[in-house]
């Protein structure tokens, strides 16, 4: 070896070092893979080594095209939008469903018709726009829904006057929405047969505009025995299709077992 060819001591050869991939950390999952590949042949690498990866990608299938995958990362950055979107409506309404119920709560306690006049008409000032927007549509809703409120308010026992007075709407059209909306009722007769033991006697779904504890007085009246006044009997009335657990009845009338003897 003449001199020439002889490495000379201050010139240091260098080893390439070659590491094989974790092949169990590449990407799986369709979308990884197309993640992946859009980084691997983008414009911030050499035209040759993107064509190589391009062919690499290829051969183990996976789709490289970038039209593709600008459409997907599209799809997904459109889907995360939508879904912040969705949360903070949800987020706002929930805010303002509880503002709304924590207001019912002192409309509820307030002892007087003016206190709730104050408290309304200082509330309509200091709404957020979620909570202004939620009372609008319950408002909305309730047009369609209302008979059905005053209805119900009745079955219980409250009178036209009371209802409208809940509703600041007039006591005629309170008296009109029971006059034109009759509720169906079920009403059963029962026989005293010892202590808080009851006999059914009969039993009849009707429609009325009663109270349900007015429909019980009058079944009551009409069907009242010799019989059933000695045993003890009572009525219990229920809005038809609510069950007839007399626990839950919505009207009842008793009468006790006489004590008189001939």
């Amino acid at each position: 070896m003449s001199d020439q060819q002889q490495p000379h001591h201050d010139e240091q050869g260098s080893t390439g070092h070659y590491e094989r991939a974790d092949a169990s950390k590449f990407p799986t999952s369709e979308l990884g893979q197309r993640a992946a590949a859009e980084g691997w042949t983008g414009p911030g690498l050499a035209k040759a080594v993107r064509d190589h990866n391009r062919r690499m990608l290829a051969r183990t299938g996976v789709d490289a095209d970038r039209a593709r995958t600008d459409v997907l990362r599209d799809k997904i950055l459109t889907l995360f939008a939508e879904h912040e979107e969705a949360t903070e409506v949800r987020r706002a309404g929930q805010e303002a469903a509880y503002g709304l119920r924590e207001l019912a709560d002192r409309y509820a306690k307030a002892e007087t018709r003016q206190e709730r006049d104050d408290l309304a008409e200082q509330a309509g000032g200091s709404l957020t726009l979620p909570e202004a927007g939620l009372i609008r549509r319950v408002a909305k809703a309730l047009e369609m829904a209302l008979p059905g409120v005053i209805v119900d308010a009745h079955v219980d026992g409250m009178s036209a006057p009371s209802i409208a007075r809940e509703l600041a709407c007039s006591d005629r059209h309170a008296y009109q929405v029971i006059k034109d909306y009759p509720w169906g009722a079920q009403w059963i007769l029962y026989r005293a047969t010892g202590d808080d033991e009851w006999e059914e006697v009969a039993a009849e779904l009707v429609e009325t505009t009663e109270t349900a504890a007015d429909l019980a007085n009058r079944i009551i009246g009409q069907r009242l025995t010799d019989d059933l006044a000695r045993t003890g009997a009572r009525v219990c009335v229920w809005r038809a299709g609510d069950g007839n657990d007399p626990d839950e009845a919505r009207g009842e009338c008793e009468i006790e077992a006489s004590t008189q003897t001939d």
